[in-house]
């Protein structure tokens, strides 16, 4: 028996608007796996259609979802089971406003009443804390280390946007076995010239060694992937980029940095140091 992924209507993807967000309502609580496929069980490739794939991924984010590719550049929308996301502190806010984003994690839904949910709050609001805790104490011991380790190449700075198609190159380089292929790349090619997409560079010296390819998404940033050079590890540089990264975005008013799906694999290890988890119900 041939088992298929179910598919999402292609002109609900294209289109967006109340539809999308009423059918990511009902997957969210009926959906099996992780991932769809567009269109039909075939499936949809992009690359073709430039302007109608950039719209489609925008309003795919928008309405919840993550997504991948295949090799052979089919989008795969995914809601993952659970979705590792860091609430950024407001830096342009009071406390008070503050403390709201903690006990609502996602900007757009509402709080839940009752003593049941405020125990749940609570609860989830002591895993924020502590996630954030832990993330401030790796923070000092990366610090420590940097302070005492020689940078002959120069300077670490963070840079935005600088060279698209290096960004690419490096990617390719790091993950031989991408999901990333030419069809998404040319649509990613096209929505960084439209200043639809951030790319988070870290570099050292004259060389990039991380980068964060990513979307904005209303007050979040989704981010679909990102890689580190290898050669440069004893400076933690995916690690790096994240704190420099998560403070530049909570400055300018970010409030939730957004890593997608996330599990128990040794390649999702990172994601527990830096994110705090939420299952699907609570990220929708």
């Amino acid at each position: 028996k041939i088992m298929s992924l179910p598919s999402l209507d292609l002109k609900q993807a294209v289109g967006g608007g109340r539809e999308l967000d009423n059918e990511v309502s009902l997957l969210s609580e009926t959906l099996l796996g992780d991932a769809m496929m567009v269109g039909s069980m075939l499936g949809y490739e992009v690359g073709r259609n430039l302007v109608q794939d950039r719209k489609m991924i925008q309003n795919l984010l928008y309405a919840g979802f993550g997504y991948l590719t295949t090799r052979g550049g089919k989008i795969l929308p995914t809601l993952n089971s659970m979705r590792a996301v860091l609430p950024l502190p407001n830096l342009a806010v009071n406390v008070k406003e503050e403390k709201e984003l903690k006990g609502k994690f996602s900007p757009q839904s509402p709080p839940p009443s009752g003593k049941k949910a405020k125990n749940k709050r609570e609860v989830a609001a002591k895993k924020l804390d502590l996630n954030h805790r832990k993330l401030k104490k790796r923070g000092k011991d990366l610090a420590r280390m940097l302070r005492n380790t020689e940078r002959p190449n120069g300077k670490l700075s963070l840079r935005v946007n600088t060279d698209f198609k290096q960004v690419m190159k490096l990617l390719r380089e790091h993950h031989k076995d991408a999901w990333v292929g030419p069809n998404l790349e040319a649509v990613w090619e096209v929505m960084f010239k439209e200043k639809e997409m951030l790319i988070f560079e870290l570099w050292y010296g004259n060389e990039m060694i991380a980068a964060d390819i990513a979307h904005r998404v209303g007050s979040s940033l989704y981010v679909a992937t990102r890689f580190f050079k290898q050669e440069h590890r004893k400076l933690q540089p995916g690690f790096l980029l994240a704190l420099v990264e998560t403070r530049a975005l909570a400055e300018l008013g970010f409030k939730l940095w957004d890593l997608g799906g996330t599990d128990s694999s040794p390649m999702m290890a990172y994601k527990e140091v830096v994110s705090f988890q939420m299952s699907r119900p609570e990220f929708q």
